[in-house]
Order: structure tokens, then sequence, then C-alpha cells
């Protein structure tokens, strides 16, 4: 049930805008993982542009709406069934992580360790986190809308959680996001192996793009 919602939530975002963002730092010839790929909106993008990509998540549900949307527009990509915390066993050029999926874990090193191991040499990752004093700007957060469908959605915050609470239609989904500062990222990205990063502005002020390097 969630990730129909999810879907419908994440329809308006500027996946163009986000494209143009990210295209100067993928090549053509690049081998791509979109990892926690979700319901398949940018995943589209890049196999629309003509990227060799994958995509991963989870949550199987989303992967079937990922699925439906790639064949309603004629178009192919290999889907899988995979928990980033676990080896990938394929080795590619750029694995990108975007809509704040690095959030949703309690601790990332595992996951960054995996991603790392899956990079060919030179390989980047891309990915993006929110900014610490989200916490602060969505604790009490509350919005009711009716378009394009009805929610409430409630967010709390507990410590360097965000608590996150969804109602659609008598339906109530509960989610979990772990907000670190940025050093916490740059640790973890410097102890498992990556050899330089940047952190950069992006098309979300709310988080920090982070583009590591091998």
């Amino acid at each position: 049930m969630f990730a129909k919602i999810y879907d419908v939530l994440m329809s308006d975002v500027d996946y163009d805008a986000l494209y143009t963002w990210i295209k100067p730092y993928l090549k053509k010839e690049d081998s791509i993982i979109d990892a926690g790929c979700g319901t398949g909106y940018f995943l589209k993008t890049l196999i629309e542009h003509d990227y060799d990509a994958i995509g991963v998540d989870i949550d199987d549900e989303m992967l079937a709406i990922a699925l439906d949307k790639l064949k309603s527009n004629n178009l192919k990509a290999p889907l899988y069934h995979h928990d980033l915390r676990r080896p990938m066993h394929l080795q590619v050029d750029v694995i990108i992580s975007l809509f704040d999926v690095m959030n949703y874990f309690k601790g990332v090193k595992t996951v960054i360790s995996q991603i790392k191991k899956s990079l060919n040499s030179n390989g980047i990752f891309i990915f993006d986190v929110y900014k610490y004093e989200v916490l602060s700007l969505y604790d009490g957060y509350h919005e009711i809308e009716s378009d394009p469908i009805h929610y409430d959605w409630k967010i709390k915050r507990d410590q360097e959680r965000l608590i996150h609470e969804i109602k659609v239609d008598g339906y109530t989904h509960m989610q979990v996001q772990y907000i670190k500062p940025l050093s916490y990222y740059e640790k973890i990205l410097n102890e498992v192996g990556f050899s330089s990063y940047k952190v950069l502005e992006g098309p979300d002020v709310r988080k920090h793009y982070i583009i590591a390097s091998l």
C-alpha cells in the first residue's frame, strides 16, 4: 500500500532538473546502479537518456511499480530485490542513491562499505542526505492535502530521528529517518576508503549532495 502512496507523492519531483544537475558526473559508457530506486522515477530518467542502469530496492511492491513504469514507456532495465547492507556481487562505474535513501538506515557504514566494494576502480558514489537542521525544521510538521490524493502527514523529532506518520484512506504508515551531522558521513567515507569526496548544494536545498570517488 505505501509504495502506491509513495509513487503518487514523488510524481511531482522535477527529475529532469535533477538529471541536469547530475549529468556532468556521468559518462555515457558508465554502468550505473540506482541504489534504492523506489518506484523507478529516476531510473526511468537514466534509461531515457540511454544510460546502462540497474535498479535495486528492498521493497518488492516498489519494484513492481518501477517495472510497470518502465514497461508503459517501452523501456527496459534490470530490477533486483536487494538489501544494501549485503554484498551486491557485481561491479559498476557509478552508484547513485538519491531521495534520502541513506537516511533510512540507522547506521550507514555497512551500506557505504558494500557500495564501495561494488564500484570499479575510479568509480564514484553519488548520494544525498538531509542537512542536520532538518531535524528542527520538521519537528511538529503537519500537512493535510487532497491533491493528488488526500493524506494527513505528521512528523515529530526524537533526538536524531524523524518519525513520519502518513494516513491515507484509513491506512497508516509509520516511517523513521535517521538524521546525522555531515561529519558523520565524511568520517565513514574516509574510514571505508573513498579517496576523495565533495559536498555540494543541489536541487533540494534541504540536502547535502555528496560525490565520493575511489
